[in-house]
């Protein structure tokens, strides 16, 4: 069983990584990746660890959808 909160964790790492030049969609992704990362801090300082969960497996889909389109 995974812990929750590691694909947040790996989310905002990407958030922090710069891309040089930014491609187009790379502003799209990251207000939705903040959104996402603002969320799940205020699931966690609720204890709502549902909420943390559904936001984790969001975390999930959009580590993936950066690294499928490149770094």
């Amino acid at each position: 069983m995974d812990m929750i909160g590691l694909n947040v964790e790996r989310m905002q790492e990407l958030i922090n990584t710069p891309m040089d030049p930014p491609p187009s969609w790379a502003r799209r992704w990251q207000i939705e990746a903040e959104h996402v990362l603002h969320l799940a801090h205020n699931a966690k300082n609720d204890n709502d660890l549902d909420t943390l969960t559904m936001l984790d497996g969001e975390a999930k889909r959009l580590v993936k959808e950066r690294e499928a389109r490149g770094k």
